[in-house]
């Protein structure tokens, strides 16, 4: 009988889980093509040119180029992460303090302040890594390597505690006696979240292999684990009864839905060319 009950229990959440992937699709798209756009606009203004698809930022010139001073690579490579921190600050703001909110936009705003915090702050690690992008402000500013790494830990700390906000709350939006229990809980965060990003990560990078055959851009998705890292383990309190609350998806939110994955083709496929700003 408990298992039968545990299995309604799973296919109850399946339908939260598509709408949880449609709104990661489309927000991610969303925020690659502002952040990129971004980077465009700054490297115009330093009259470096550039453009980008779905595989990255280009620019016409190399690094060694006296047209790339301190100030232009300052710019125009922080250019995406202080867009997406903006963003993220804004969508988690609305996450917070918007009541009742229906499940759909519970997702968009979820995934916008997620992704948009990855974007501001899980570049300083994937770039370190690969030494590009945010590294080249690190050796503009001749920061060491202590200081680099410091850094590093700092932002991965900012985006556990921005995780913490996120995970009280979902859990005053998911019913508590479906969650109360750790077993209940990781059930409803794999369904919901992480199968709905790991599912992103993979399209993306499919896509970008499809586009380009190879292409690391896309991995930049998977430094979002310290957002996500606290839904399954931080123990945060709730701030509202929901103990008989009832999760249901209203008509309309298919119809985003559907409206989402339409977006998310579109982008794409404006993304497959290279966009420039034109003089």
């Amino acid at each position: 009988m408990a298992t039968f009950m545990d299995n309604l229990k799973f296919k109850q959440y399946l339908p939260l889980g598509l709408l949880s992937f449609t709104s990661a699709v489309f927000v991610y798209l969303l925020l690659f093509f502002v952040g990129h756009y971004a980077y465009l606009y700054f490297a115009y203004d330093f009259d470096i040119g550039a453009f980008f698809d779905f595989n990255g930022i280009y620019f016409d010139i190399e690094r060694s180029n006296p047209l790339w001073t301190y100030d232009a690579t300052v710019s125009i490579i922080l250019a995406r992460p202080l867009v997406s921190l903006v963003i993220g600050v804004i969508s988690l703001l609305a996450i917070t303090l918007i009541k009742e909110i229906p499940m759909v936009f519970y997702f968009l705003l979820l995934w916008l302040n997620v992704f948009a915090f990855n974007a501001a702050f899980g570049l300083f690690i994937t770039d370190f890594i690969t030494q590009s992008g945010v590294y080249f402000v690190a050796e503009s500013m001749e920061l060491g390597i202590i200081v680099m790494i410091f850094s590093l830990v700092v932002s991965s700390y900012l985006m556990y505690r921005l995780g913490k906000v996120n995970t009280m709350v979902y859990l005053n939006i998911i019913p508590q006696e479906n969650s109360s229990q750790y077993s209940g809980r990781l059930k409803i965060v794999v369904i919901t979240i992480f199968i709905p990003w790991l599912l992103t990560a993979i399209l993306m990078t499919l896509l970008s292999y499809i586009v380009n055959n190879y292409s690391i851009e896309h991995l930049n998705i998977l430094s979002a684990i310290f957002l996500l890292i606290p839904f399954l383990f931080c123990r945060c309190s709730r701030t509202t009864n929901n103990n008989n609350k009832q999760i249901e998806i209203k008509s309309f939110e298919w119809v985003i839905a559907v409206l989402l994955i339409m977006f998310s083709v579109l982008l794409y496929v404006k993304m497959l060319s290279p966009l420039t700003i034109m003089a």
